[in-house]
């Protein structure tokens, strides 16, 4: 079984380049018809800009291409020297035949876990120790859960006093992985989840995107030294980790790294390929998940190798070129064997 390979390529904001129209020839010299840095253009099978309503009766086979901002000099065999001859990646052959998926996300933000401690009708007793307990789930840690625990000494019967002591105690401690907030009118406590700075301040992150996940519970201890329930009710918001966040086409561009050279991740320097992915940048993602018939050499018969197209386009999008991709591969797409259904953001 081969392993999935899996390809990368990130539009700019940008219009597409006048040169780049149906049929024209994509050189890597940018004045003759080249690609401008993060612009992307659909090729037929004989490596020309596919016309936008081509079906896959024009060209069974097609070819994604980005330009880059890498520029590099040689000398050709008569000696003379060309420069600033920009640099191209293309996807694997895309054979309309062996499509599996077509799909796009569209960008939506990332939101934290809220949870909502209600004390709501509750009375404290004065010397009473209360304790807000809070089970994180996108920790592992052996044996057992990562915790933190918040306990505070109620100092009479108010309960408003004892929100306000468990908010005070949560913003004093430095290593909170929760930000706390308590609404005098409903009774609630609400403990929202801080992002992780591990894996959303650099392209240099080493750990993947992850968000605060956490059970939370509001106890006493009674007479006896029992943990007994305070709360009214505890209701949790999910985190949703949205869609083309840059950390996410970040952690994109560092999985597909092994298929453009790099597999060494832990001796350092990394010797890399500069990340495309724009830090603060939002995208649009298109998938094309296909495959490559080949003749294995084992037993003579063709087999097929499993490959991902992965496309991410900055937004908002003010220029034409998301638009103009579209117009090549939806029409394309919608004409090959599975008649996928088009993609729109």
């Amino acid at each position: 079984m081969l392993e999935r390979t899996s390809k990368l390529l990130i539009g700019k904001d940008i219009n597409r380049d006048a040169q780049v129209v149906a049929g024209a020839v994509i050189t890597t010299t940018i004045a003759s018809t080249g690609l401008a840095d993060g612009e992307i253009v659909v090729l037929d099978k004989t490596f020309k800009v596919l016309a936008e309503g081509a079906s896959y009766a024009d060209s069974d086979i097609i070819y994604i291409c980005q330009g880059t901002g890498d520029t590099y000099t040689y000398v050709t065999e008569s000696g003379s020297t060309v420069t600033g001859v920009r640099k191209l990646l293309f996807s694997d052959p895309i054979d309309g035949g062996l499509i599996k998926n077509y799909t796009g996300r569209a960008y939506s933000a990332p939101s934290q876990q809220s949870t909502a401690v209600s004390i709501n009708g509750k009375t404290p007793a004065a010397g009473t120790e209360y304790v807000l307990h809070i089970v994180y789930n996108d920790i592992n840690e052996h044996p057992g859960q990562f915790t933190h625990t918040y306990r505070v000494v109620a100092s009479g019967t108010d309960l408003d006093v004892l929100g306000a002591a468990f908010v005070t105690k949560i913003s004093r401690h430095s290593g909170a992985r929760i930000t706390a907030s308590y609404d005098t009118g409903t009774d609630i406590i609400t403990l929202t989840g801080k992002a992780i700075p591990s894996c959303t301040t650099s392209l240099k992150d080493i750990d993947k995107f992850t968000m605060v996940e956490f059970v939370a519970n509001l106890n006493y201890i009674d007479t006896d030294g029992i943990y007994q329930s305070f709360e009214t009710s505890v209701t949790d918001t999910p985190a949703s980790y949205g869609s083309g966040s840059w950390y996410e086409v970040r952690d994109i561009e560092k999985l597909y790294s092994s298929d453009r050279g790099p597999r060494n991740r832990t001796l350092f320097p990394v010797i890399a390929p500069d990340f495309r992915v724009v830090v603060g940048a939002t995208y649009h993602i298109i998938n094309i998940e296909h495959e490559r018939a080949y003749v294995s050499p084992d037993n003579q018969y063709v087999k097929y190798a499993p490959l991902t197209t992965t496309l991410a386009f900055v937004v908002p999008s003010s220029g034409t070129q998301l638009t103009s991709v579209l117009a090549q591969l939806n029409s394309w797409m919608a004409s090959t064997p599975k008649a996928l259904q088009h993609i729109t953001f």
